[in-house]
């Protein structure tokens, strides 16, 4: 049967050399030294035969209950494309037609299920920063990035490895905001509508934001189970006194306090907020850690919230040191060391991790100007896909041309 073609074939420049059958699997070393180990069922249940892999779908057709449990490689050896060929005990698999004798597979998709996380792999490195953080770096044609030019694969990737980046030149019209948020994934819409904007109210008021004050910086939704990944912010005008926006990287403060003030850290990552936002028609809450880390202590999401937090329902002990810790946090959110400043112009369009990224602004003086910015929340799954899309179509050419 012909092979499936895999998306995740990867580019590798080593391949394998000598393939050991281990109980349970293979024992696999390579070019570059590195040994892997693949287990029989990884294996057998992601051949990419059409019998076991669709060819449309590219989902698994064949199911794990229906290979015998008992089922063995019996040899190894590698391929003549690097990868490995396997040979499988003589045991007929139910639901199948017929014995599937052999698998073979691509160095590339061995190597990129190996990693130590698979999530990422090929995406962009994630770059921590402070107030130093030049903003060319995270600044990109926004007429480029609509056309699909090279911008477009440049914003993403900075909103991926800095958290933030900013398309600029772009027409100042009010659809702006949903174009090029919405050629990375669907908008999400939220108690704050489909779209919002930012800008000074007198009346109906649900949000500092929609004042002239001065914002500490913070995350977004916080009361959400799943708080929007991304947030937009695009500037129709900003010509009053002050208002700049502040930014300032959660991943770097944690990871400050880790290494520095390791008691401050611990109670910000294990003792529970709840985070309430209670109007006339919503009722939202949500229990979590200040920050959320995973088992080495690097960030996931930070729900960093100087507002919308219920009373800490914790021990007299626990909550004296939750809240020296989260005075602290607040503090270094906004110190100097960690904020970058910028004013955005009209046209200008500002993507971030909004659950990395801290944003505020400065306070407004509308004697003589106005500031309105139109926002708006995409997934940030969306985005780590778009990413593997451009990765994927760059393997593709790079192959080609290769070829």
């Amino acid at each position: 049967m012909a092979a499936v073609p895999d998306f995740d074939t990867y580019l590798v420049t080593s391949t394998v050399v000598d393939a050991t059958v281990v109980a349970n699997g293979v024992r696999l070393t390579w070019t570059d030294g590195e040994v892997t180990e693949h287990h029989r069922l990884v294996l057998r249940e992601n051949s990419p035969d059409e019998a076991t892999t669709h060819p449309l779908s590219r989902e698994q057709q064949l199911q794990l209950t229906d290979l015998p449990p008992d089922l063995q490689i019996v040899d190894a050896a590698p391929s003549d494309d690097g990868g490995v060929q396997v040979t499988w005990s003589t045991h007929a698999d139910a639901g199948t037609a017929g014995l599937l004798a052999t698998s073979t597979f691509h160095p590339g998709w061995l190597r990129t299920w190996t990693t130590a996380d698979h999530v990422t792999a090929g995406l962009p490195t994630r770059v921590e920063w402070r107030s130093d953080l030049p903003i060319d770096t995270i600044r990109f044609d926004g007429t480029d990035a609509l056309a699909g030019g090279p911008a477009w694969a440049g914003w993403l990737s900075a909103i991926h490895s800095h958290g933030v980046g900013i398309a600029s030149g772009l027409p100042a019209d009010e659809d702006q905001i949903t174009d090029l948020p919405g050629r990375i994934g669907p908008v999400r819409t939220t108690n704050f509508g489909h779209v919002f904007d930012v800008q000074t109210k007198t009346a109906d008021v649900t949000s500092n934001a929609y004042t002239d004050l001065e914002l500490p910086v913070h995350t977004d939704l916080n009361t959400r189970e799943y708080m929007p990944g991304l947030q937009f912010l695009f500037c129709m005008v900003n010509d009053a006194g002050g208002g700049e926006s502040r930014l300032s990287d959660a991943a770097a403060i944690a990871r400050h306090l880790r290494d520095h003030e390791p008691e401050i850290f611990d109670a910000l990552t294990t003792i529970p907020v709840t985070f309430i936002n209670k109007a006339t028609d919503t009722d939202y809450r949500h229990v979590a850690p200040f920050l959320v880390v995973d088992d080495d202590g690097e960030l996931i999401e930070a729900r960093w919230s100087p507002w919308l937090r219920g009373p800490l329902g914790a021990s007299i002990d626990d909550a004296e040191r939750w809240y020296v810790a989260a005075r602290r946090a607040l503090e270094l959110g906004d110190h100097p060391d960690f904020v970058v400043e910028v004013k955005l112009q009209a046209g200008e369009l500002l993507g971030f991790d909004n659950r990395r990224v801290l944003h505020g602004r400065g306070g407004l003086d509308r004697s003589h100007g106005e500031r309105w910015l139109r926002g708006c929340y995409v997934e940030r799954e969306e985005l780590l896909s778009r990413l593997r899309i451009l990765a994927r179509a760059e393997r593709t050419a790079a192959a080609d041309t290769a070829g």
